[in-house]
């Protein structure tokens, strides 16, 4: 991004380049309770609450700052980026598209296998068949099956999911269900470590994980909407309207988050503020500005260009922060399973983070795309591709 007004698709690119590199910190904070906790945080405050285990003050914080602000919040902004992607992608040719979402689906089954349960790539896989089927379908139309999809959701979440509230028969089965955990990945070795991933990969069509799936839908589809609309095409020109969704998304969406039941539709709400705030700080109007909003612009500036990096490496940067955590959590590594507070996991995940954004800028420095994306690339057109910059 220049220093002058830029509102083509230039800043277009590195904002959502820039927002997806922000996306994993928050992926991150949300995936370590998951991946090293034996008791994930749901489960801690429920003790809390019920007065079974009470959390230190700085881990309350930190636990109801993750749950509030984060859980939730993040996976939806990935899922309408892989949409947008989608859409570029189908524009250059349904058999190129066809054959990177075959790949994809099999990263996911890799990374489900000996990374972790809670793999997003195979769900992603399977939302690239169903957008295909709108390849040729109008704006209009994707984006009523994107409000069908997130109706459906939620209405699913509402009757269903009983998780995001543990309370009951919930907080028993969690506890026990934590013990086993930990003498798995504590003490177990990589075979049995494995077996385990391979049975919690089983349910991937478990009751619960429905409303998640069709939220993933929901929220990809909306994505695909907003390649089709045209609607990110000049962020200057729509620096205001992203202003006010900002403020009436977090407006309603932040008291909303606070109840349990809210995870989806809240969640979503929450997720399309984040995005539309932080893509209103990274563009700027075509109106003359004063001193301060200069300043404040080519400070965002600097910002979005420390983060373009690891937006143009997501693939490779989030199953980086799977190698990094269960190197560090499980036996075969440092095994500090269930050793972490709450507020000590936020601070792995934002060191992990951190330690990313600094390679991707000296990866991409030199080499034109990030390690998994050149794989995933190659794969697709079945030739090794130049991997350094020209």
């Amino acid at each position: 991004m220049s220093g002058q007004a830029a509102t083509g698709p230039g800043e277009r690119e590195a904002a959502i380049d820039a927002l997806r590199g922000l996306c994993l910190l928050g992926i991150a904070i949300v995936n370590v309770p998951w991946i090293g906790f034996a008791e994930n945080l749901p489960l801690q405050l429920g003790q809390h609450f019920e007065g079974q285990h009470a959390l230190a003050w700085p881990d309350l914080i930190a636990a109801i700052g993750v749950e509030w602000l984060f859980e939730g919040k993040f996976y939806p902004q990935f899922s309408a980026l892989f949409g947008f992607g989608a859409g570029v992608l189908m524009s250059r040719g349904m058999a190129l598209y066809g054959r990177r979402i075959a790949v994809l689906f099999v990263f996911g089954i890799l990374h489900s296998i000996f990374g972790w349960w809670g793999d997003i790539l195979l769900n992603y896989s399977l939302l690239g068949i169903l957008l295909a089927l709108l390849s040729r379908a109008s704006a209009r139309v994707t984006l009523g099956v994107a409000i069908a999809s997130y109706l459906a959701a939620t209405t699913i979440s509402l009757l269903f999911d009983g998780w995001f509230d543990p309370t009951g028969d919930m907080l028993a089965d969690g506890v026990s269900r934590a013990a086993e955990g930990t003498a798995v990945y504590r003490d177990g070795t990589f075979a049995s470590i494995t077996a385990r991933r391979i049975d919690e990969l089983g349910a991937f069509f478990a009751q619960w994980e429905w409303s998640y799936r069709a939220n993933t839908v929901a929220m990809g589809t909306f994505g695909l909407w907003v390649q089709k609309s045209g609607w990110l095409r000049d962020l200057g020109a729509r620096r205001k309207m992203l202003g006010r969704v900002a403020i009436a998304c977090l407006g309603i969406g932040l008291p909303c988050a606070v109840i349990p039941q809210g995870y989806i539709p809240a969640g979503d709400v929450v997720a399309i503020g984040y995005a539309s705030l932080f893509l209103w700080l990274a563009s700027r109007g075509s109106r003359p500005e004063s001193s301060a909003e200069r300043t404040r612009h080519n400070y965002i500036e600097g910002i979005v260009r420390v983060l373009v990096p690891l937006g143009r490496c997501a693939i490779s940067g989030y199953l980086g922060q799977t190698l990094a955590f269960t190197l560090f959590f499980y036996a075969y590594g440092l095994g500090m399973y269930g050793r972490l507070s709450a507020w000590q996991g936020v601070a792995l995940s934002v060191a992990v983070w951190s330690l990313e954004v600094v390679l991707a800028r000296l990866w991409l420095s030199r080499f034109a795309l990030g390690p998994v994306e050149w794989l995933w690339r190659s794969i697709t057109y079945l030739r090794p591709l130049p991997m350094t910059r020209a």
